[in-house]
């Protein structure tokens, strides 16, 4: 039976707005740099010829620039951005579809800002110390400038605030938002944070202006635990009962708004894979939208030796059997369960 033909979203609505480079999806899925600011404007980049091959490929069918890492690939049921074609209804991408548009007549919807790696803390899976790029402010703020000037003010209907660092450990991140406005980002439907918890707190989150607070519909809370000692080998500089308390709140927002999706993440590896299950029940008790969870990726922060000895999900590792077995706990059957590209392990690729 023939396979049918399938449409990737991202590069028809997505930016991805790195430091040096700006891609059309996750780096780590798209690997393409498609443009370069302040080399070119927001909206050259956005057609750029890169951009215009990189959308030739989802067109073509051939998906040739994307990587196995990708978790939308492994699973094409609609729910995220790569589905059948012919199941494709939103009507800017029907037409981009129809009339094989790779220069596209409007503009990214979706924004991801992933300019800054500032953070509070240092787990090891992501660097190896605590990092506030004050070297970088003068590129940070003209970046965030340039998005307000040509992407925000116009089409935009999804901002993410960060795929890089944390959304409020970032000094320039956290003072942005509270420099926002919101009428003056009119498309403007939703702003998700990505962040450890730690210092999302009522005292930051009352001083962001009231139109913003009410844009801000959506958050992944990255804890890569389910235990107070784990936490600690793994979120370096966090404090679990602080956390706690963060969370409750976050959840309180996801009960009685704005928040409208709320999702807490894990980082799969070998010191906390036996977690997994304690994990579910902490989204749970938290009444939130999806527990997911991912493969250990190499960021560059960890020796040969001790990435090797954390990747539970590679064949030669002593505890993969055992992992590969823990994935069919009835715990991780869970509808809040989504195994992201661990799937393959669980004989759901």
């Amino acid at each position: 039976m023939d396979q049918p033909k399938l449409f990737c979203s991202k590069p028809f609505e997505w930016l991805e707005v790195g430091r040096d480079n700006v891609h059309l999806c996750c780096a780590a899925w798209l690997p393409v740099p498609v443009g370069s600011f302040p080399e070119q404007s927001f909206s050259e980049i956005w057609n750029s010829q890169k951009a215009q091959d990189v959308r030739r490929s989802i067109l073509d069918g051939s998906f040739r620039h994307c990587t196995r890492h990708c978790p939308w690939l492994s699973k094409p049921d609609g729910t995220g951005s790569v589905q059948r074609v012919e199941d494709v209804t939103e009507p800017h991408l029907r037409e981009a579809i129809d009339k094989q548009l790779e220069v596209l007549p409007f503009g990214p919807r979706r924004i991801n800002c992933s300019f800054d790696r500032s953070c509070n803390l240092s787990c090891p899976s992501c660097r190896r110390s605590v990092l506030v790029e004050t070297d970088a402010e003068a590129q940070i703020l003209a970046i965030q400038a340039g998005l307000a000037a040509d992407i925000l003010g116009s089409q935009a209907e999804y901002l993410s605030i960060t795929g890089s660092g944390d959304a409020f450990g970032s000094p320039y991140f956290r003072d942005w938002l509270l420099r926002m406005r919101a009428d003056e980002m009119p498309a403007m439907k939703c702003i998700h944070l990505h962040t450890n918890g730690l210092l999302w707190r009522p005292e930051i989150w009352n001083k962001i202006d009231p139109g913003v607070r009410g844009l801000i519909r959506s958050a992944e809370v990255s804890i890569d635990a389910a235990t107070a000692d784990t936490y600690q080998l793994n979120r370096r500089g966090g404090r679990w009962d602080r956390l706690q308390e963060s969370l409750a709140f976050i959840s309180g927002l996801r009960r009685e708004g704005p928040l409208r999706y709320l999702k807490i993440h894990m980082v799969v590896q070998a010191n906390n894979f036996r977690e997994m299950p304690a994990f579910v029940e902490i989204g749970k008790k938290l009444g939130v939208d999806m527990v997911y969870f991912s493969q250990l990726a190499d960021w560059g922060a960890m020796s040969p030796i001790e990435l090797s000895r954390r990747t539970v999900q590679r064949s030669f590792h002593p505890d993969h059997a055992e992992f590969r077995a823990l994935l069919q706990h009835p715990g991780l059957q869970d509808p809040v369960v989504d195994l992201g590209n661990l799937r393959e392990y669980a004989g759901q690729a």
